[in-house]
């Protein structure tokens, strides 16, 4: 996104908020000295930002809520130098800060000594610092009540959304982190006080698994800090020591998964995902924040779909590549993706030219291919690691595909010595072996 287009957007939104609420923002860059001002900024914070030093006391106090903000995933509140109240939410393009847009200021009824007096103190310190400019503005600052305050921040917060600069999945999941962290810190204070002997990690682990076991998501959630904070005491927040007691837990779960029916092949081709999702996380909040994300999908039964700007297409068959072994609805597919139903069934053949059972049942059978090919695993195995009803289903529709049994592909496929050794490699070639045993006569019985 070009600086035009996002000082485009910016001012959009400045003007959006104003309708809404009467009044204006200010948006401070985050690494430039950037600032749009909206016209209906109030006279106080105009006066402020044509003054040297007021001006450089706002940008430092902008700069440091958004970088709050940004972390929290939502509106941080606070007061400036002069006591007024203020709310800024962060202004994010492609998921990458470039500022913050602050409301304000505001007071609460009868703070407006508390402002006079705030401004004389600090204005005094000031080189030929003269405070009568801005006390002559306080009468005209807005009273606002926390309550209304906190609404203007989610509106704003909203607005952005809606307005396409800033993204909500992304904030959501910068909320869930931060929430989480939060939580792992409370619980880590209280393991502090009420522990003396080292955790019991692998003890807590199947603890935590129990509560899948049962289903009991609110236990499970309820615990998962606890027993992150376990783990980080454990590893001295070391991030290898982490991914370490993290790995006995993906074990387990892999373990209790195929003890509970879930085909070995399913199993461990899931943990293998989740371990590559750990190996990438880069720091202990994301450790920490895969295994709860794990603990979640668990109980959703699905991976969470981040709209990432990718098509639609695009992102359900990424995610039936991940889960073609599953029991797949549309219902289910729809969910994961954001959309309704209705919405995948008619957009899906436009952008992909197939329709949604088209598409499963190809990346199905591209799969058992693979499996035909690279390895001896009997018919009715392959058939329910790639996801089919029974050996029955799954030889239906692989003849449906290309007139040709799964047991006959695999014949197919035992190339001798002898045709390995000849120059061409034209005899390899998956179409045109299909092609000749169509047109080879069949032997009697």
């Amino acid at each position: 996104m070009k600086t035009d287009t996002v000082g485009a957007k910016i001012t959009m939104l400045q003007k959006e908020i104003a309708k809404i609420s009467g009044q204006g923002g200010i948006f401070q860059g985050l690494y430039e000295q950037q600032v749009i001002i909206s016209p209906k900024v109030c006279a106080f914070c105009r006066h402020a930002l044509a003054h040297p030093i007021a001006a450089s006391l706002c940008r430092v106090a902008c700069r440091n809520a958004t970088v709050h903000a940004t972390a929290s995933g939502e509106p941080y509140f606070y007061r400036c130098w002069a006591n007024l109240m203020y709310v800024t939410i962060p202004v994010a393009p492609h998921n990458k800060c470039c500022g913050g847009l602050e409301l304000g200021g505001f007071c609460i009824v009868g703070e407006q000594n508390d402002i006079r007096n705030a401004v004389t103190q600090l204005a005094s310190t000031w080189r030929h610092g003269d405070p009568a400019a801005f006390l002559a503005l306080v009468p005209s600052i807005q009273r606002i009540s926390p309550s209304a305050l906190r609404g203007l921040g989610s509106l704003a917060m909203e607005t952005s959304f809606s307005n396409g600069i800033n993204s909500s999945e992304y904030f959501r999941k910068q909320n869930e982190r931060y929430v989480q962290q939060r939580r792992i810190a409370e619980a880590f204070a209280d393991i502090r006080q009420q522990e003396v002997s080292p955790p019991d990690i692998l003890g807590d682990t199947y603890q935590l698994v129990s509560f899948l076991n049962q289903h009991d998501k609110v236990g499970a959630m309820a615990f998962v800090s606890k027993y992150l904070a376990k783990l980080l005491m454990a590893s001295n927040w070391d991030q290898t020591k982490l991914k370490a007691h993290v790995r006995v837990l993906l074990a387990v779960m892999t373990s209790q998964d195929i003890l509970g029916g879930t085909p070995w092949a399913v199993a461990t081709s899931h943990e293998l995902q989740q371990m590559l999702r750990l190996e990438n996380a880069t720091t202990t909040e994301e450790c920490c924040h895969e295994v709860a994300d794990w603990i979640q999908q668990y109980f959703e039964g699905r991976t969470s779909s981040v709209k990432d700007g990718r098509s639609l297409g695009e992102r359900i068959t990424g995610w039936l590549l991940s889960h073609y072994q599953e029991r797949i609805t549309l219902s289910t597919a729809s969910r994961a993706v954001g959309v309704s139903s209705s919405t995948l069934v008619h957009r899906l053949p436009r952008e992909t030219g197939k329709t949604f059972k088209q598409l499963l049942s190809e990346i199905r059978l591209s799969e058992a291919k693979k499996l035909l090919a690279s390895t001896a695993l009997e018919l009715s195995a392959i058939s329910e690691t790639c996801g089919f009803f029974d050996q029955s289903h799954f030889t239906r529709e692989f003849k449906r595909a290309i007139n040709l049994t799964p047991g006959q592909f695999r014949k197919l496929l035992h190339i001798s010595d002898e045709a390995l050794k000849q120059p061409s490699t034209q005899n390899l070639d998956e179409a045109s072996m299909i092609r000749k045993a169509r047109q080879s006569p069949r032997r009697p019985a």
